[in-house]
């Protein structure tokens, strides 16, 4: 008899995991257990964890689970972090268990593929090539002529993102792009137009569109992201054009199970892919949504694969915006305000790292920023009025630095 027939409640099987999935976990007391690779974890989340060195050793993880399997006899097995999706979709397959198939995870974290099954299906008519070498980059640029984007094929967090107007630049963004180890690029023509993510659930096949949100980046040739609000700023008729094209876009994909984020442009009334990933949006994008929707994606997702009963929607506000710190070349010489800052109506938090004697050199990806300031508002103007009063309440007294 399996076992979670005789205990009251169903196994969940997570791999990798930030400390507000855990809580959420915790908060719906869902029995877990956690395969973890070696990140900082506040000390009463250590309970339940089998670490790992890396999410890449597939044979490592899959025997872990397996073992764990034959103990605990899970029902499911889920990743909402970027690294754990594939390992994830790998063991729901292996051990016949519930979970996102391999094929939406395998043709989204490598953007190549991604860009082969748009081709296919008629969804999109960029020029891409995928890049092994510099001399593939050289060749991309003479075939287009025009200014295009360089990444890694298997990237995340604005990590290697580079922007390439240029035939004396090509050198210069090959080796920003590779510096995280990242050997395999893909080229993209670049894609005018404003930048919006879309967050989506699917569950067993079904597909809901939750929430478009609007974002602002650094400028060339990196577009570290900057900000987000939600819900976007859209008229009604793109809003729709924008739905129906993410809806069949999740169809080609054959996404099964859990949150999607796809990043998208629009200009003059066109809709253009950049990018999706099988999981919630970072950048606290899953807060907004959850707090201006009600849709808890971890939640529900994790209720859906145990076969639970799924619980009433609440949504806290109308809009939600988020802002970056986001400081190169200075050294913090004072920072002060941040309590004051906190009282500003509308501010749900303020995560701040910065501290005085800290010195920053270029920003280099998402992880490079020292923390963000969460708000609301009755519209989509008043949250975003919060966030910025509140960030210009925070006085940061720099010197230039540079490495």
């Amino acid at each position: 008899m399996e076992a979670y027939e005789i205990h009251p409640s169903p196994c969940l099987l997570v791999i990798g995991a930030q400390e507000h999935t855990l809580q959420k976990l915790k908060t719906m007391n869902i029995r877990y257990m956690l395969i973890q690779s070696q990140e900082p974890l506040t000390g009463y989340l250590y309970e339940n964890v089998v670490f790992v060195n890396s999410y890449e050793n597939l044979s490592e993880i899959c025997r872990i689970a397996k073992q764990l399997h034959q103990v605990y006899h899970f029902r499911a097995v889920v990743s909402f972090t970027e690294f754990g999706l594939y390992p994830a979709a790998l063991i729901a397959e292996q051990l016949n268990i519930k979970g996102n198939a391999v094929f939406p995870v395998e043709h989204t974290r490598d953007k190549f593929k991604m860009r082969c099954l748009l081709k296919k299906h008629s969804l999109d008519s960029i020029v891409y090539q995928n890049c092994r070498t510099l001399e593939d980059v050289y060749a991309f640029y003479e075939q287009i002529k025009a200014p295009f984007i360089l990444k890694p094929t298997h990237g995340a967090g604005s990590q290697g993102v580079c922007y390439v107007d240029a035939f004396e630049n090509i050198t210069n963004a090959w080796n920003w792009a590779i510096q995280h180890d990242n050997q395999e690029l893909i080229a993209e023509e670049y894609l005018l137009g404003k930048e919006y993510s879309v967050e989506s659930l699917s569950l067993d096949g079904q597909h809901q569109i939750i929430a478009i949100t609007e974002k602002f980046t650094t400028e060339f040739p990196h577009f570290i992201e900057l900000g987000h609000y939600s819900p976007a700023r859209l008229a009604p008729e793109i809003q729709q054009k924008i739905q129906q094209i993410i809806l069949r876009f999740l169809d080609i994909i054959q996404h099964q199970n859990g949150p999607a984020h796809t990043e998208i442009k629009v200009h003059q009334g066109e809709i253009k892919m950049i990018e999706s990933q099988t999981r919630m949006g970072g950048d606290q994008i899953w807060e907004l949504t959850e707090l201006t929707t009600g849709v808890d994606v971890i939640s529900e997702t994790v209720r859906h694969l145990l076969g639970l009963s799924q619980k009433t929607k609440t949504k806290k506000a109308n809009a939600a915006a988020v802002l970056f710190f986001a400081r190169e070349f200075e050294e913090i010489l004072d920072i002060n305000g941040l309590a004051s800052a906190k009282k500003i109506p509308g501010i749900v938090r303020i995560h701040c790292t910065l501290k005085k004697g800290q010195k920053f050199g270029k920003l280099s990806s998402s992880l490079s920023r020292q923390g963000y300031i969460l708000g609301t508002g009755c519209n989509i103007d008043e949250a975003i009025s919060a966030v910025r009063v509140a960030m210009e309440q925070v006085q940061i007294t720099t010197k230039v630095h540079h490495d």
